[in-house]
């Protein structure tokens, strides 16, 4: 027996093709009035109208779902052999965005032909090790405030792109062929936590809707080491013989004391040390770096100046280049000067004369 021969299995004219455009609605009503042709021999046919409504069903989950197939199985890679506690050192105060480490991998060229109807595509996260970054094509490791990027190519001479996060895309070309090199950067991205160690394991995976490309391992933990160095705290004796006589005039500073600010057991990973004082006292002159007397003092009309080595002030607040530093040594002392200073529109008394500046060392 067959179904009835009045039933128009076409498309009507005046549309387009359900087929092409996914027209679930079209296909349910397709499937309710073949169910309905069906009644009439339904205790005699029951397996052949089984067979229609499932084979109808899986048509219609065919054109939900872009499916796509490729020429390989998924492929497993880890990066990161190399990465030791030195080879992920980073100053503690480099800028956000500072590429720490790099790494290459190669896979096996991958030819992946999908649907027409669009594909979602991405890079899918495991969620014990990595957090979605600050944007698309960033994936965060935990709450090191490091993030990496996969940048690759998806045909042998076309334009590097990085890896998004998993997303729908509604025009797509039927086939493409993966490259067979992908580049893997870290780098930091946000302040650098306490929290510096991030375990070997899974990443995630890319995936073409639903063929898995990659699966992507991390082969080493991460130990982060912020570099930095020792900077002991520093005692300026000023002396304690001076005389009234030689603060005569206003702008009167008789001794120079030159000192210095030492940086010691430097670690690597340090490319430019900076530095700038910032006083704990009333600033009386920013300038010329000159600050007030702490309230313990009892020494009145004298003020403190700040000078590099060669005398020339310090501006309070600016950041300076310390261009003793490089990247061989261990030990460094950054040179510098102060002397007391005969202040403008105040008595000149004898007594005590004391101050701290905080110095702030930037180690980039």
């Amino acid at each position: 027996m067959t179904l009835n021969k009045n039933f128009n299995l076409q498309e009507p004219q005046n549309s387009s093709h359900p087929f092409k455009m996914g027209h679930s609605a079209w296909l349910n009503r397709l499937l309710q009035a073949l169910t309905i042709q069906s009644v009439s021999f339904n205790a005699m046919h029951k397996t052949t109208n089984l067979t229609l409504l499932v084979t109808l069903l899986c048509l219609q989950s065919a054109v939900a779902t872009a499916a796509c197939t490729a020429d390989r199985q998924t492929q497993t890679r880890s990066f990161g052999i190399n990465l030791t506690e030195k080879a992920l050192s980073i100053a503690a105060d480099a800028p956000i965005g500072t590429t720490i480490y790099n790494d290459t991998i190669n896979t096996y060229p991958t030819k992946v032909t999908c649907g027409t109807n669009g594909i979602n595509m991405g890079f899918h996260i495991n969620s014990d090790l990595v957090r979605w970054g600050s944007n698309n094509y960033s994936f965060a490791l935990g709450n090191t405030g490091l993030s990496f990027q996969i940048i690759g190519r998806r045909s042998s001479n076309g334009a590097e792109f990085p890896e998004e996060r998993p997303h729908y895309v509604s025009v797509y070309h039927k086939d493409y062929t993966m490259d067979s090199t992908l580049h893997i950067k870290i780098y930091k991205s946000a302040e650098l936590s306490t929290q510096n160690l991030v375990p070997a394991g899974l990443l995630g995976s890319i995936k073409w809707d639903n063929f898995e490309y990659l699966k992507l391992y991390l082969a080493n933990p991460i130990i982060l080491n912020t570099a930095s160095c020792q900077a002991p705290a520093v005692s300026v004796q000023m002396g304690d013989n001076y005389r009234l006589e030689e603060f005569s005039k206003i702008g009167d500073a008789p001794r120079i004391i030159n000192f210095n600010i030492g940086l010691n057991q430097c670690q690597s990973g340090i490319n430019k040390v900076t530095y700038s004082l910032k006083a704990t006292t009333k600033v009386l002159d920013a300038q010329n770096g000159i600050v007030a007397l702490n309230a313990g003092s009892t020494a009145k009309g004298i003020g403190l100046k700040l000078m590099n080595e060669t005398g020339q002030p310090i501006v309070l607040g600016t950041t300076y280049p310390f261009n003793g530093f490089n990247t061989t040594s261990t030990s460094f002392n950054i040179p510098l000067s102060a002397a007391y200073y005969r202040l403008a529109d105040s008595k000149l008394e004898a007594g005590t004369a004391n101050t701290e500046v905080t110095f702030i060392v930037n180690y980039l």
